[in-house]
């Protein structure tokens, strides 16, 4: 049987622990999850990217790159219980550590608040704010299984990126502003429970920027991504609970 030398080191590092990324959203063209994962790719983490499809029973996996490092889409329902709980069950089989969580959902179509009916309000409500609690969740259980180490490359993070509807609602978006509020009261509720057992939760409000693919939007994708990772990266006597980010 012939190996190629250049999987070699893939073969290798596959079955050894390894950390990993997960970023949680609705699209495949997202600039900021484009962004995240490339800072991931750089950083040899093996990077899940997770999108929303409520027609997919249980969850579907493909590898984006044979590579090391491995890249994997999730097609999954994100506000299943059932199949969040699936997936990290796969990632902790493939022996990796959730250490990078991001849970980023582009803001939904305005709906005049008279106009709008309680199954519109639920359905925003289990894609934002129930998708948040249980990848919160199910991300915070594998990682206190996994233990926290003190000499880890990275601290598990878990970072929410909100809007700025949560703190400043906009006419149309009572609903949307009304669940994004919930999001940050979960994510500074998990900061203060979990960051004395060694789980940073941060919860970032960006800017309501338009996510349309031109320059002056991929230059604030990149820095979005691009402060993600110093959250990441922060020290414990210094983690960041809240953040605030606005497009120039």
């Amino acid at each position: 049987m012939k190996f190629s030398l250049l999987k070699i080191p893939s073969i290798i590092r596959r079955y050894q622990d390894r950390d990993c990324a997960i970023f949680i959203g609705l699209s495949e063209t997202s600039l900021i999850t484009s962004a995240l994962c490339e800072r991931a790719k750089q950083a040899d983490l093996v990077t899940y990217q997770v999108l929303h499809d409520a027609q997919v029973k249980g969850i579907l996996i493909t590898e984006k790159n044979s590579f090391f490092p491995q890249h994997y889409q999730v097609s999954l329902d994100i506000s299943s219980s059932d199949a969040v709980t699936q997936l990290f069950k796969k990632i902790a089989d493939a022996h990796l550590t959730p250490r990078w969580i991001v849970h980023d959902l582009e803001r939904p179509a305005s709906i005049e608040t008279l106009s709008m009916t309680p199954q519109d309000l639920e359905s925003i409500w289990r894609i934002h704010g129930l998708s948040a609690f249980i990848f919160g969740q199910a991300a915070v259980k594998a990682m206190l299984k996994d233990g926290v180490k003190a000499n880890a490359a990275y601290s598990p993070t878990i970072i929410f990126l909100g809007a700025m509807d949560a703190v400043q609602s906009q006419p149309n978006f009572s609903g949307f502003s009304a669940v994004k509020a919930g999001v940050r009261a979960l994510a500074q509720s998990m900061a203060r429970e979990f960051d004395p057992q060694g789980i940073h939760v941060a919860h970032v409000l960006l800017d309501n920027h338009d996510r349309d693919n031109n320059h002056s939007n991929q230059r604030f994708a990149e820095a979005t991504a691009a402060t993600c990772w110093q959250i990441l990266n922060q020290p414990k006597q210094t983690w960041t609970q809240e953040l605030e980010l606005r497009s120039a």
